[in-house]
């Protein structure tokens, strides 16, 4: 059964919340929408709905949605992302949050307000923060956020809905390639109306041919995909298109969101002295491609050390299937052609397990543990 997280997902209470926004909407999402809603829609088609992250819902009163929605304290909640009202410097973020997003694409947002200064300052905080924002954008106002986020690379941004996209014109293809070229941009796949299929069928062989696939992530816009598709109809066309793919419907939004808790591995090897300075010279200036893979398999934090002929590694893995990830690894060219050159400078070291090249070692301290 297809493992989903929904990466972008909307819930209100219109007897607590005031939209201004839904005045435009005809009737059509007019009404209170909860999770249990959004778990019935996943139950009819079938899938295992683990959950998703809650996105702000431009309500007029920022603090009075941050407390019904931390309120709720849902499981269905994986992470919330809130309102930033105005991105700077000296910006107030709510605790136990992923990230923020202050909408772009709204009548009172001013064209060029993601170039002005306050607002690559408020970005630069969320990056030393380890914080995410969310880019919901006028389409030709995409390539202004490219222009912000390239100034922070530090920051984790996330193009929701491709961008807003209606028609593939050459200035929205030009804007999302120079976005996808940044290592720090993720694309959300949805936003977009499904009744065209020639429309949806282009929109999604380039977005998947522009983006890596690891910055590629599955989302609902629950409830507000009713305005321009339905709920089915969206599920199903990315479904069909990238053939229930886990890392597109939930492994790659838990990594980005870092939806599981951090685990530690610290191992050791030995390094055969005649090969050690090869050896160094090679961690020097590592292959691009493997600190690529080994950050798109879940591991965040990577260090190597070395005292005489001995090598240790510590590693911190936030993805949620271990094996998973090392299979996808291993399968990589690249990372096997790395393996080519480290493998024979190192050797086990006595007492390592047949199936052991790296033997791992056992936690006896831990200062922060209780």
């Amino acid at each position: 059964m297809l493992e989903i997280v929904d990466s972008h997902l909307h819930i209100w209470d219109l007897d607590v919340l005031h939209l201004p926004w839904l005045n435009s909407c005809k009737g059509v999402i007019q009404q209170s929408f909860s999770m249990d809603d959004l778990v019935r829609e996943y139950a009819k088609a079938g899938v295992d709905f683990k959950g998703g992250i809650y996105i702000e819902v431009d309500c007029d009163d920022a603090i009075k949605e941050d407390e019904f929605i931390f309120k709720l304290n849902s499981p269905k909640i994986l992470a919330k992302i809130m309102r930033a009202r105005n991105l700077s410097g000296h910006v107030r973020l709510p605790a136990g949050i992923v990230g923020v997003r202050e909408p772009l694409h709204i009548d009172s947002s001013p064209r060029g307000r993601c170039l002005e200064r306050s607002f690559i300052e408020g970005l630069e905080v969320l990056a030393d923060k380890g914080l995410i924002f969310e880019s919901c954008n006028r389409v030709e106002e995409l390539i202004d956020i490219y222009q912000a986020a390239a100034q922070v690379p530090d920051l984790k941004l996330v193009i929701n809905h491709c961008g807003n996209v209606t028609e593939l014109t050459p200035d929205y293809k030009e804007a999302m390639t120079k976005l996808a070229s940044l290592p720090n941009v993720y694309c959300k796949v949805s936003g977009y109306a499904t009744e065209d299929k020639v429309f949806v069928k282009n929109l999604l062989d380039f977005i998947s041919g522009t983006f890596d696939h690891s910055r590629l992530i599955y989302a609902s816009n629950f409830p507000v995909v009713e305005l321009y598709s339905n709920f089915k109809d969206h599920l199903n066309s990315v479904r069909e298109y990238f053939h229930d793919d886990p890392d597109i419907f939930s492994k790659n939004a838990k990594k980005l969101y870092k939806l599981n808790k951090p685990q530690v591995f610290a191992s050791v090897i030995k390094l055969r002295p005649e090969k050690a300075e090869y050896y160094k010279a090679l961690h020097a200036d590592p292959f691009a491609s493997v600190n690529k893979m080994i950050r798109e398999c879940g591991i965040t934090h990577y260090q190597i050390f070395n005292r005489e002929d001995l090598l240790f590694s510590i590693m911190v893995y936030e993805g949620d299937d271990f094996e998973y990830d090392m299979a996808k690894m291993a399968n990589d060219p690249e990372t096997q052609r790395w393996w080519r050159e480290t493998d024979p400078c190192q050797t086990r070291i006595e007492g390592a397990q047949k199936n052991e090249w790296w033997a791992d070692m056992e936690m006896v301290y831990d200062l922060n543990k209780k």
